[in-house]
């Protein structure tokens, strides 16, 4: 397996400032990609920034249209065509604030994880068509198809995040059918529980973590570098005959 397989790709990667969005960077650079990155915060992304003189990015929040629309052509205007594009974006009911009210949770985490990722997508899709090609990848998660384990005090039955994965993931079917004539893939990853800042508030009670690490058959949670190396595969030529589909990174979770 070639290690540029994304040699010559152009990508934008959203949440790029931490998390899976940040660990798809690094491995897109590591195999050849030019990368566009974003995030809502300014500090963590010129952090990056900084960090990789060939990166080039914006900070946008990807769930008000102006800003997505912004990314588009900020990244159209650095290159002739886009190829890529990683929908990484996201947040849980424990990002939005304790003083939240469950409409202002509800509302705050679909607008982010599914909204955000429908209108990048949106944004980005009319260059991909000019193409003729481009892979879209985003970010779903095993909970988008399974409720949280009673082991687990994260949900009382009202809690936004799997409604919003599960949207993510119906998204993704949809537009990979609906794309695929225009040349463009459409996939989703779905991880299981991993070692990211979204998670990094409850892994450090050893409670959680045992119960986290043994909700997993493989005995442990993942990291954002192993969900990235199947995220590659997607965005690269390797993968021209997967579309439309959510790929589980869980290890073994949803297989139970």
């Amino acid at each position: 397996m070639s290690k540029e397989r994304l040699q010559g790709k152009n990508a934008i990667v959203t949440g790029a400032g931490s998390g899976i969005g940040n660990a798809t960077i690094r491995k897109f650079l590591a195999e050849g990609a030019r990368v566009f990155a974003t995030d809502v915060d300014k500090t963590s992304l010129e952090s990056l920034l900084l960090e990789f003189p060939s990166l080039r990015g914006l900070a946008g929040d990807v769930s008000r249209p102006a800003d997505t629309e912004a990314i588009a052509a900020a990244a159209g205007k650095e290159w002739s065509h886009i190829d890529i594009l990683v929908n990484s974006a996201g947040i849980t009911a424990r990002n939005v604030g304790e003083h939240a009210s469950l409409e202002e949770r509800w509302d705050k985490v679909m607008e982010v994880n599914v909204k955000g990722s429908m209108l990048m997508a949106h944004a980005v899709v009319p260059a991909m068509k000019k193409s003729g090609a481009g892979s879209i990848i985003n970010l779903s998660s095993v909970m988008g198809s399974t409720g949280y384990p009673t082991s687990l005090a994260f949900s009382d039955g009202f809690n936004p995040y799997p409604s919003s994965k599960g949207a993510v993931s119906q998204l993704t079917r949809d537009m990979g059918v609906r794309l695929a004539g225009e040349g463009i893939r459409v996939n989703a990853v779905a991880p299981g529980f991993i070692h990211t800042s979204l998670t990094a508030n409850v892994t450090q009670n050893p409670e959680i973590l045992e119960t986290l690490n043994g909700l997993h058959p493989v005995g442990r949670m993942g990291t954002a570098e192993e969900v990235a190396n199947v995220i590659a595969f997607l965005a690269s030529d390797e993968a021209s005959f997967v579309n439309g589909a959510v790929w589980m990174v869980d290890g073994g979770y949803s297989a139970q």
